[in-house]
């Protein structure tokens, strides 16, 4: 097809027609395609004017032809040829720098700005000098692109001019744009008072807070802390995570003149102001007013913390800042524990167990006890890191309850409490063992593995019901019952696949070699799972035979137990492995190659520690 039949395929109606036709424009050198290719990309149709993109790129144009393709830039009629045109030059990166520096300083504004924005969009340093220079442009909205694109390259040598820039020049729109571009370069430089006197337009106050908690020093303590009770909840917000930034960067001396500030001025209706703006979305902020609790010590600063102690993000600096408060400020948030909601109450029970707290058995029998599956889980967990014998009774009865967690929760306090008060968890047991229920006889083989009853708990694993038996060969392995051997051999056959896969499992963490025959005969089970379960315990054994099995079987096996020998030789390791998980690359499994690519690149990972 020649340049006239592309020229009226462009033309058609049908936009695929139009996209095939850019294909066949990519074997005609630049200068005779661009034409048509400028053509499609101002087409009514984006995936026409997307090809035409990749088609110019393809070309890979010389000067001239970028040179033309600026030019584009001047259409005021076709906002999709304009944007087609800057998409362009950008995939085109480094090969646009000299064209578009000649025409940064083009007469039309518009020009002149797409130009900018497209520097910023390539993000080459070459272009900071004349990013620096329209700085002083007159047209307001070319200056402002400018100062945004020196931010977004991040040459902190742009710091000081776009200072005196924000100085030079009143345009709100400007001074915006600069201010935040300082914000993103953060280089600590000096503030000269004009900047500080701009915090009082309120359309700027927000923009100079994150800008002064990027480049300044304790020196701007006293606005920042004045913003603490601006009217504007954004600019607050602002202002607290500005000077929470300086404190962090600042040095010891500094610091204590922050903190020595922030609790003179502190009070009265700024408390109210800041507790507002608590969320926990803003992970930043949230830090910044925990940080301010713990500097003031203020008691109103208690329910925000509280809160904090609900978020596993957050919990342990909120703990560590509630511990901080001292007894008095205790005794008064816990004398409001049935005025909280749930997370509050979930809280405080977690508060009083890892303060190690003595004197709330009360409030942690009444969590025990609450219709709140949150907070029952909170308190069952409590009352067995605080050693509460007297909860025992409670907790026995949280045994039944509907939701598995707190079911979990309070066997694991019982476990706990065996060691204080064996007598009493023992006639539990007997109760449990005893018990028509599952769920107890569940529990009982958690508790006897504690209690150190291994006799019994054996006799678990030939329970009727299967759950029962997983849960007695799950038990014995985290207590390292070291009697089980010949019992959880005999397992090895049980009739359920779940609990012959918990009994390869255990083998394997016991380490039991008497095992390992038993365990490679097991590898011929009807269910895979299995056999991958059996084959992982044989290499946290005797890592040597695991290796041996594998050579033995690797042109024989496929799917999950391929995968499960790749990770096995993953951890193994050495150059046989690696040549093995090199050759399962080729798999035409796509599980497997996936499951060798990572393996592979673990391996190299820990070849270049």
């Amino acid at each position: 097809m020649n340049l006239q039949d592309i020229r009226s395929a462009l033309q058609y109606a049908d936009e695929e027609v139009r996209r095939s036709a850019l294909y066949l424009l990519r074997e005609i050198p630049c200068p005779e395609a661009q034409a048509l290719v400028f053509i499609a990309m101002g087409d009514e149709s984006w995936r026409v004017r997307k090809e035409a993109v990749e088609c110019f790129v393809h070309l890979e144009p010389d000067l001239k032809c970028i040179e033309e393709l600026l030019n584009l830039l001047r259409n005021e009629e076709n906002a999709g040829l304009r944007n087609s045109a800057a998409e362009a030059v950008i995939r085109l990166g480094s090969a646009s720098v000299a064209p578009l520096i000649n025409i940064v300083e083009d007469q039309d504004a518009e020009v002149r700005k797409f130009v900018i924005d497209v520097m910023g969009a390539i993000g080459d340093l070459i272009f900071v000098p004349s990013l620096l220079h329209a700085l002083n442009d007159t047209e307001v909205n070319v200056a402002s692109a400018a100062a945004e694109q020196l931010g977004a390259l991040g040459d902190t040598s742009a710091a000081e001019p776009l200072l005196q820039s924000i100085l030079g020049r009143d345009e709100v729109l400007f001074r915006y744009s600069a201010l935040r571009a300082l914000s993103l370069l953060a280089k600590p430089i000096p503030v000269p008072e004009g900047i500080f006197k701009l915090a009082d337009q309120d359309i700027l106050r927000k923009a100079v807070y994150e800008c002064l908690g990027a480049i300044s020093d304790v020196g701007s303590c006293h606005t920042l802390l004045d913003g603490f009770s601006c009217l504007q909840k954004n600019s607050r917000a602002a202002a607290v995570k500005a000077l929470h930034r300086i404190y962090i960067h600042s040095p010891n001396a500094s610091r204590v003149a922050i903190c020595e500030e922030l609790r003179r001025r502190f009070g009265g209706d700024i408390v109210s102001g800041l507790l507002e703006l608590f969320d926990t979305r803003d992970e930043l902020l949230t830090e910044s007013l925990l940080w301010v609790g713990a500097v003031t010590r203020d008691s109103r600063f208690i329910p925000l913390l509280i809160e904090a102690i609900a978020d596993e993000r957050t919990v342990s600096a909120a703990l560590s800042i509630l511990k901080n408060f001292g007894d008095k400020a205790l005794q008064d948030v816990m004398a409001r524990y049935a005025t909280f909601d749930e997370i509050g109450r979930s809280a405080l029970c977690v508060l009083i167990a890892e303060g190690g707290y003595s004197g709330f058995d009360a409030i942690l029998l009444e969590g025990l006890r609450d219709h709140s599956v949150r907070v029952r889980l909170a308190a069952a967990l409590a009352v067995g890191k605080l050693g509460l014998v007297t909860c025992i009774p409670d907790l026995i009865l949280l045994v039944d309850d509907s939701d598995g967690q707190v079911f979990s929760a309070a066997v694991d306090s019982l476990r706990s409490l065996a060691e204080i008060s064996r007598t009493s968890i023992l006639a539990e047991v007997d109760h449990f063992c005893s018990s028509t229920a599952l769920h107890h006889r569940k529990a009982a083989a958690h508790l006897l593995a504690s209690l150190g009853e291994e006799e019994r708990l054996l006799l678990l694993t030939k329970d009727e019901d299967p759950q029962v038996r997983k849960a007695a060969v799950e038990a014995i392995g985290a207590n390292h019952v070291k009697k089980s051997g010949t019992m959880l051999v005999l397992a090895l056959t049980d009739e359920d696949p779940d609990v012959r896969i918990a009994v390869a499992d255990t083998l394997g963490h016991l380490q039991d070699k008497t095992a390992l025959d038993a365990l490679e005969q097991a590898l011929d089970d009807k269910d895979v799972w299995v056999q991958s379960a059996v084959l992982k315990a044989i290499a946290a054994i005797e890592p040597a035979r695991a290796w041996t099995i594998i050579k033995k079987n690797q042109t024989k096996t496929e799917g999950l137990m391929m995968i499960t020998m790749l990770q096995i030789l993953e951890l193994i390791g050495g150059p046989e492995s690696e040549e093995f998980i090199r050759h399962a690359l080729n798999s035409s499994d796509q599980d497997i190659a996936r499951q060798a690519a990572m393996s592979l690149e673990r391996v190299n990972t820990q070849h270049s520690r």
